[in-house]
């Protein structure tokens, strides 16, 4: 009787086991996820737009609305992802977003230590109130530009270069 006793306790303790384990396999991304909170600094489509318009292959949904995402949080650590959140279209950078991230599980060694599935929870102007909210203060990127490309734009005039005029300045000799 003591023998059953000891085998049921040890098959007990390896279903358990078992069972952790397929947990933690099936939903490892979910476990470890990340919640990122921080200042868009790029967001790209992945999907060439020749691929979209003229492409032999039909594109998958999926495919339609795949982003890579990169947003920089206050101490300055830039966290990348790529995503197939639709919601990404519409997000540009400056703009300040909280967003949750899922790893690769370390044992799909090619891509191991990167995230996927990036979906955007939440999105505001960095200084208003509601980037508050987000743990965002108004100064929490000061010193911390915008990457030239992501500079915003003037709008106003466009002025050519100066060029060499036609006509030579008073007091030169041709």
């Amino acid at each position: 009787m003591n023998t059953v006793h000891k085998l049921l306790k040890r098959l007990f303790v390896l279903l358990v086991l078992v069972g952790v384990g397929f947990i933690l396999v099936t939903y490892y991304s979910y476990i470890f996820s990340r919640t990122v909170v921080g200042r868009i600094d790029n967001v790209a489509r992945v999907t060439g737009v020749t691929a979209m318009i003229g492409g032999a292959r039909s594109l998958t949904e999926s495919q339609l609305h795949l982003f890579s995402v990169s947003i920089r949080q206050p101490n300055g650590e830039m966290i990348t992802a790529i995503s197939e959140d639709g919601q990404w279209a519409i997000a540009k950078s400056g703009l300040c977003v909280k967003a949750k991230y899922y790893p690769y599980p370390p044992w799909n060694l090619k891509r191991a230590g990167t995230y996927f599935n990036a979906r955007l929870l939440t999105m505001a102007d960095c200084g208003s109130e509601a980037a508050r909210e987000l743990g965002i203060t108004a100064n929490a990127f000061d010193g911390v530009p915008l990457e030239p490309s992501q500079a915003p734009v003037d709008q106003g005039v466009i002025q050519a270069p100066p060029t060499a005029s036609p006509v030579p300045p008073p007091g030169t000799i041709e």
